[in-house]
């Protein structure tokens, strides 16, 4: 009887970890206030990141325009390495001159260590 009812509670809570972190909203709606510093450095790691991989020039991507937001990492998105996946991360989205989205790679920086772990294709 107890081996049954062990086996439904785990079945129960696999169920619901899977079913029910299968949401394809994967931001996370958080007011946060970064210093200055910190959008500084995020800002300059995501844009030699971008320039690196040839997504863009220094004149294409204008450092001004970041947005800077929290993002929980999801496993449609492209990550460096597998254990990046659910930690919650800057997601650095660049604007061109005319404040317009230009497409770019969104940048995907560790908060801990100001780390590239990965980005999201541009739409």
């Amino acid at each position: 009887m107890k081996r049954k009812m062990i086996n439904t509670i785990v079945l129960s809570c696999l169920s619901i970890m899977l079913f029910g972190c299968a949401s394809k909203e994967e931001r996370i709606d958080v007011t946060f206030e970064l210093s200055n510093d910190i959008k500084v450095n995020v800002t300059q790691v995501a844009k030699d990141y971008l320039i690196k991989n040839n997504c863009g020039t220094s004149e294409t991507i204008q450092v001004g325009t970041a947005s800077i937001t929290d993002y929980l990492v999801g496993a449609s998105d492209e990550v460096s390495d597998p254990k990046d996946i659910g930690q919650v991360v800057y997601k650095v989205t660049f604007k061109d001159k005319s404040h317009v989205d230009t497409y770019l790679p969104e940048v995907l920086v560790n908060q801990d260590n100001n780390r590239v772990v990965g980005f999201i294709v541009g739409n």
